[in-house]
């Protein structure tokens, strides 16, 4: 059989003394002994202090973890009854059960937190909190605060997720970033945990050629990306019979990972997914472990999955995902709705050693992919990003129509103007770099599909 060009055997080069020192320098030891306490105190954040709390906290037996989250939600609810001014003017009476308390809250919908935002807030905005913006996956982006100390609790427990996947701190990283503009102390963290950067916004197949090549010579650890990314190189491996990339793990985030995505994904690089399941708000909700089971992180959210009446579903039922954050006190979010649909897991234990709670399937929307005439795909997030700079649009979708023709059929705040037109093109043509047509359709209703999710992107177009 016939191989491609770029199916070669991995290289290896000797080391000189400067390859030595680093190496010495990202290794385990070094950094969870020193280096990361030290960069810690000079950044005054407790990133590293927060992971070892984690560790402790999911090492827990189920009974612990189940006082410990009933703890939390109970100082959660006291708070923002007395801090919060969106919550001090519902008047809910106080439970001693926080869990029937909890109950008494209004489900809390995306535009009402949105519309809101101001009096959810329990600080006053200046520079020792950091806005997170949503990615508008399921409608239109929502901003969150956090202090200091509740962004390194959640990076922390990303990193943990990662652990679950065999990451250890000197293993080399592939990650796909958004902003490509890294500042000096994410340069700094990045070389210090060995993590090379690519951009997720367009991968024509040219660009992930290029990287599968750059990779064959130099070998990663594990690739953490999004869903579409993941399957994107695979589906560009598998085609141009590119056998010589291994990782030790793939960690897959921010969208569905289906299952044919996760079967060319393991078969391209021989190894493992993970996936992860978090929303953008700043929720991580649940990752797999190596049993490939979604364990909830009860200690930090309660999660809720509802039926139409608003009633808890029963084990292997479907339900609307609702969530109340434990950790953030800066914007307490109680009982918000995300948009998304699961299905209960039954209870019981996991062979992994875990005692979390496992989530037994996340519902989301079919994933597709566009393309402009050059071959270069257009992922939903990628879309996602981009219609993010225009606020004129609330709810959107994308329809590719024909080669280089697009239909943006999308919703419209009240007493919003029109969508700049030419504005969406260009950013669109300055992405992918080549031009694209495109038409506009404003309406007041998208249709959703039957697993409650807007299907942000369709391809319509059938090439002969």
């Amino acid at each position: 059989m016939f191989k491609s060009q770029y199916q070669r055997q991995r290289c290896s080069y000797p080391l000189n003394k400067f390859d030595s020192i680093f190496i010495v320098i990202r290794s385990e030891f070094l950094l969870e002994k020193f280096i990361l306490p030290l960069t810690d105190g000079v950044n005054s954040s407790p990133f590293f202090k927060k992971l070892k709390e984690w560790r402790q906290i999911i090492a827990l037996k189920r009974k612990d973890l189940d006082s410990l989250q009933k703890e939390k939600l109970k100082a959660i609810l006291t708070f923002a009854s007395e801090k919060s001014e969106f919550y001090r003017l519902q008047n809910i009476p106080v439970r001693t059960n926080p869990y029937e308390w909890l109950a008494s809250f209004p489900v809390l919908h995306k535009r009402t937190f949105r519309d809101n935002l101001e009096y959810f807030l329990t600080v006053p905005l200046d520079k020792r909190v950091t806005a997170i913006t949503s990615s508008g996956s399921s409608g239109p982006p929502s901003k969150v605060f956090f202090n200091k100390n509740e962004l390194a609790s959640n990076r922390a427990l990303q990193v943990l997720w990662w652990e679950w996947a065999g990451y250890k701190f000197g293993n080399s990283i592939l990650q796909t970033g958004v902003n490509m503009n890294r500042s000096k102390e994410k340069k700094i963290k990045d070389y210090l945990l060995n993590t090379r950067y690519i951009n997720a916004m367009s991968h024509s197949e040219e660009e992930i050629l290029k990287e599968l090549n750059h990779l064959e010579k130099n070998p990663r650890d594990h690739f953490v990306a999004y869903a579409s990314s993941l399957y994107l190189f695979a589906k560009v491996a598998l085609e141009k019979e590119i056998t010589g990339i291994r990782f030790k793990s793939v960690i897959s985030l921010g969208e569905k990972l289906l299952p044919n995505f996760k079967e060319a994904i393991e078969k391209a690089f021989s190894c493992q997914v993970f996936d992860t399941y978090g929303a953008s708000e700043g929720f991580l909700i649940a990752s797999q472990c190596k049993e490939g089971k979604y364990h909830i992180m009860t200690p930090h959210l309660v999660l809720e999955l509802l039926d139409e009446n608003g009633k808890e579903v029963k084990p292997g039922e479907i339900g609307r995902v609702v969530l109340t954050g434990l950790d953030n006190f800066t914007t307490p979010m109680i009982r918000y709705e995300v948009g998304d649909l699961a299905v209960k897991g039954k209870p019981g234990t996991c062979s992994c050693g875990l005692e979390l709670p496992v989530l037994h399937e996340i519902i989301g929307r079919l994933t597709e992919f566009l393309y402009t005439p050059s071959g270069k795909f257009i992922t939903v997030q990628t879309v996602v990003r981009v219609l993010k700079h225009f606020p004129e649009i609330e709810q959107f979708k994308v329809i590719q129509m024909d080669s280089d023709l697009f239909k943006l059929v999308y919703i419209s705040p009240k007493n919003q103007l029109d969508v700049r037109e030419n504005g969406v093109r260009e950013m669109f043509e300055e992405v992918f770099g080549e031009p694209l047509r495109f038409e506009f359709e404003k309406v007041k209703v998208l249709p959703k599909a039957k697993t409650g999710k807007f299907q942000l992107i369709e391809n319509q177009y059938k090439p002969n």
